[in-house]
């Protein structure tokens, strides 16, 4: 069972598939394979070259699919949901794998006669990698609670929740891609200074606050550490208000992000590690489906 699913930005929404329900999809192109530019040069009187290093390429996805009733609303149907100069998301799904990758529109071209009219859609896809359709998050450190309701208290006493405590965090990433950004999240159960975040491996770190500028977290406070490629920023929510707090970051500062195999995270503070909650969250990256 193989389906696309088309949405973008105001939710309208397109599916293909094989039957007309209501496009019958024809083929798929560009979601097998992937394009990399491998950039060498030429030395004077050595043989072949040198490597310097390769990008990916974007990704052109192509789809033609045909409609074969209704001409006019599901034309008007494809120009409300393909439209230009917007972000959209591909889904693509067959059997029990699900992964999605976000496009803009490069192209429409339908057909204007015949019972069974085809169409051809072409979509360019910046960020050329599928990703999971959810995040994986794991958690580090955080409070569990240690009964339910109803519960029959006894006279002793006893604890309200259990610290549940993982300074280090081993990720494996089997994925083929590198640079799978992060979202750190650092919930305060007590005053915390100068929180940081390790990847043990690489012998990298991102640390908000320095001895000499020092960042302060009060009980109810959450920071929030994004590493992703074109989304790197940590952010303060106090009160309710969310504000971005780039100032305070240690100068050394990397915004780790996971690598191909293992990697190793760990949590630390100058004061108040104890009262750090930690999360991890990510999306795996895919170059094809």
């Amino acid at each position: 069972m193989k389906k696309i699913i088309c949405k973008n930005a105001d939710n309208v929404q397109v599916e293909f598939e094989y039957d007309f329900s209501p496009f019958f999809l024809v083929s798929v192109d560009g979601v097998y394979s992937i394009s990399n530019k491998v950039i060498t040069s030429e030395n004077t009187m050595i043989d072949g070259s040198t490597y310097q290093g390769s990008t990916t390429k974007e990704r052109n996805i192509v789809i033609t699919a045909q409609m074969e009733n209704d001409y006019q609303k599901h034309r008007d149907l494809l120009y409300k949901c393909f439209k230009p100069k917007t972000l959209g998301t591909l889904t693509y799904i067959e059997n029990d794998s699900e992964r999605t990758i976000d496009y803009r529109v490069e192209e429409i071209d339908i057909n204007e006669k015949g019972i069974v009219r085809d169409f051809v859609i072409s979509l360019i896809c910046t960020d050329p990698f599928f990703k999971d359709t959810f995040d994986t998050e794991v958690t580090m450190s955080s409070w569990q609670s240690a009964f339910a309701f109803v519960h029959a208290f006894n006279e002793e006493g006893e604890a309200f929740a259990e610290r549940e405590n993982e300074p280090l965090k081993e990720i494996k990433n089997d994925s083929a891609a590198d640079n799978i950004g992060l979202t750190i999240t650092i919930k305060a159960d007590g005053p915390i200074t100068n929180p940081a975040i390790y990847h043990v491996e690489n012998m990298e770190y991102v640390a908000i606050g320095t001895a000499d500028n020092p960042f302060s977290l009060e009980a109810g406070d959450v920071l929030i550490i994004t590493t992703h490629t074109n989304n790197k920023a940590v952010y303060l929510l106090k009160n309710g208000e969310k504000r971005e707090i780039n100032e305070y970051l240690d100068e050394e500062s990397e915004f780790i992000q996971l690598e191909h195999g293992i990697n190793t995270l760990k949590y630390e503070a100058a004061a108040g590690e104890d009262y750090m909650n930690v999360t991890i969250s990510y999306r795996f990256r895919y170059l094809g489906v």
